[in-house]
């Protein structure tokens, strides 16, 4: 089957079994995990267990209720824009089977910022802690200002309905992110969503929401240390390590022509680039950094790498896309018994 027709059956299913009596408790009997010896308070945020879901599954906020019972910790939605956006034309997924690995460059389509907002004040109580991915819209031009603005309007509008935001200044399907890259550009952008973001707990009774950045692969030495220093200058919460890669790694098993397609390259081939990256981050950081680890995780032994090597948090995507709904909680249990993981005190 086409993937991304595949994808819009899962969420399908999902979004009807989000809403059908008793479906929701089904799936947690069937794909739930409880442990409280494996929940961890990070950034004042209770998660029940390491194991979330990356943006980029539910970019329409509508399967929130089935996927917080399917074993998840947490799951980060999105990415969202100011205002509505289809995308890039199809085909815009393709997968590469030996590899267990996905190539896509969707252009982050999904409702817009008010709309998301619609559907995730009906949630009520979040079943797992839920975290926003944010970008700007995609016909904005180069102009970083009116860039920067948009990621607040983005924010301003679901602040009340998520518990923290991931800013996507990294996706290699959106034009111009590259801009974010920059030292000042950086620093502007985030002091005015810090900003704001403080404006809005001042005004509420809840608690200060964290921002967290998602990085690309690709990054460069000298990017590295601007994100260290953003951390360092209070700007900035944590880091998402790692996005999608432009990249072709040589390693990689499938040939043909869809090796020629653009977009990101996502799953087990970015494994080793993303475990590095967050050993390196960890060590620059002396540890303080959060890091939120996605990237080829499939197996409990996988995260475990991870969050040995200094994150506190993990997510899956392709993985899952793969393996199917069973994949959360064999991870943690995975986590919880043969590898004995239990949170840094």
């Amino acid at each position: 089957m086409d993937p991304e027709r595949a994808h819009h059956l899962a969420l399908w299913f999902l979004r009807w079994a989000s809403r059908l009596p008793l479906v929701p408790a089904l799936l947690n009997f069937l794909f739930g995990f409880h442990d409280e010896t494996m929940a961890q308070e990070i950034w004042g945020i209770r998660f029940p267990n390491p194991i979330g879901l990356a943006a980029g599954f539910d970019k329409n906020s509508q399967a929130l209720p089935a996927l917080g019972r399917m074993g998840f910790g947490f799951v980060e939605v999105g990415a969202i824009s100011s205002e509505a956006r289809p995308g890039n034309p199809r085909p815009r997924i393709f997968r590469l089977k030996a590899d267990h690995a996905l190539i896509n460059r969707m252009g982050l389509p999904n409702p817009g910022a008010q709309e998301t907002a619609r559907r995730l004040a009906q949630l009520g109580k979040r079943p797992v802690p839920i975290l926003a991915n944010i970008v700007k819209n995609a016909d904005l031009d180069g102009d970083v200002a009116l860039m920067a603005a948009d990621y607040v309007k983005t924010l301003t509008a679901i602040f009340p309905h998520v518990d923290g935001f991931t800013v996507n200044v990294s996706c290699p399907a959106t034009p111009n992110l590259k801009a974010f890259n920059e030292k000042q550009a950086l620093f502007d952008l985030l002091k005015l969503l810090s900003q704001e973001r403080d404006a809005l707990v001042a005004g509420s009774s809840c608690n200060k929401k964290p921002l967290i950045v998602k990085v690309s692969p690709d990054v460069d030495d000298a990017e590295k240390a601007v994100l260290i220093e953003a951390f360092e200058a209070g700007l900035m919460d944590g880091v998402v390590l790692t996005n999608t890669t432009t990249t072709r790694p040589s390693t990689l098993k499938t040939e043909g022509d869809v090796l020629k397609q653009q977009g990101g390259l996502s799953g087990a081939p970015l494994f080793p680039i993303s475990l590095a990256l967050v050993k390196e981050f960890a060590e620059r950081s002396a540890g303080k950094l959060p890091i939120i680890a996605v990237g080829g995780i499939s197996t409990a032994e996988q995260a475990h790498q991870m969050l040995k090597a200094g994150a506190s948090l993990v997510e899956i995507y392709t993985a899952f896309v793969y393996e199917g709904p069973s994949l959360p909680k064999k991870l943690a249990q995975g986590l919880r018994g043969p590898l004995g993981w239990r949170p840094r005190p």
